[in-house]
């Protein structure tokens, strides 16, 4: 179960990486529209908890190698998920943010993310 777990999440991370480099336009403009709205982060944090609830259930290794990625990032999702749903302006700052510096950091964030999809692509298929 684990290396389907590692597989899916390398798919996933890649994907959506290179996602937020082609289409940080879109991101940015979703990221504010959710900001403003705080109804749609809970619904997309209901989608999200699923798989960051799987990803700590059934890959919860805590070991020296490159799957304590996967266990993070699951605990990461978990963990933003449940402050959404709790605290659901916890994020605010984010509107304070000029429109260029939220592009640019998705833009960074995709490339982050795609490489981590890239480092457990490599290690589990």
């Amino acid at each position: 179960m684990t290396l389907i777990i590692e597989r899916i999440l390398a798919i996933f991370l890649v994907v959506t990486g290179l996602s937020y480099l082609v289409q940080s336009l879109l991101w940015r403009d979703l990221v504010k529209e959710l900001r403003q709205n705080p109804s749609k982060i809970l619904l997309w944090s209901i989608l999200f908890l699923p798989l960051g609830l799987i990803i700590v259930i059934e890959h919860n290794l805590w070991i020296g190698n490159w799957q304590v990625i996967v266990t993070l990032f699951g605990w990461l999702m978990t963990l933003k998920c449940v402050f959404n749903l709790l605290f659901p302006s916890w994020s605010n700052f984010i509107l304070k943010w000029s429109d260029e510096f939220l592009q640019r950091y998705i833009q960074i964030s995709g490339v982050v993310v795609a490489i981590l999809g890239v480092i457990i692509a490599f290690f589990s298929f």
